[in-house]
């Protein structure tokens, strides 16, 4: 069975967000399956080489490499970047996690901005954990949750609350606004 570009795409991009390289990969593919993404991806990696060229997931894959292959450049832009704010953290991937982590380094200024409930991007490799753990990856993190909302009544964030309730894995919020309860709501099937 031959596997469709945009899956070996994605396979692709989930090994590079994990930080495989093509050669690590190479030594941990054990069936046809893995074999057969092993092979496409090492192609691939050669094909970016002699084109001089990197995708996306290649600049953050391969920055973490530099940082722990030389921690002198990774002091470097330690010591440039004092302050890190990261937006919608809940879909971050794992290389991304990391790097952000790298560049912390001991100083561990770091703000993020984001909402575990709001986690979509799985499919695009987004680890909800990376938001979920923050705190103990950052120790001294403190969170202000920002519940409040200015453009929903309560009708609407009371059902909201109800089902993000059912959320697994969550920091937990109860969403309240000053705009009145509004027209109730109604279900339709």
């Amino acid at each position: 069975d031959i596997m469709a570009p945009s899956v070996l795409q994605n396979e692709i991009s989930r090994l590079k967000e994990k930080g495989y390289t093509a050669e690590e990969f190479a030594q941990t593919a054990s069936d046809f399956r893995e074999k057969h993404i092993s092979a496409v991806y090492t192609e691939y990696a050669k094909t970016l080489k002699q084109a001089s060229a990197l995708d996306f997931d290649d600049i953050i894959l391969y920055t973490n490499i530099l940082f722990d292959t030389y921690p002198d450049v990774l002091l470097k832009y330690q010591n440039q970047f004092e302050y890190i704010l990261v937006d919608e953290y809940q879909d971050t991937n794992p290389s991304q996690s990391r790097l952000i982590e790298a560049l912390a380094g001991d100083r561990q200024n770091v703000c993020v901005v984001g909402d575990d409930d709001q986690s979509i991007y799985s499919f695009r490799g987004a680890t909800v954990e990376n938001i979920l753990e923050f705190d103990k990856t950052f120790p001294q993190t403190k969170v202000i949750r920002l519940e409040q909302n200015y453009r929903s009544t309560q009708n609407i964030l009371t059902a909201a609350n109800e089902v993000i309730a059912n959320n697994t894995g969550r920091k937990g919020k109860t969403l309240w606004t000053d705009a009145g309860d509004g027209e109730k709501i109604t279900l339709k099937k």
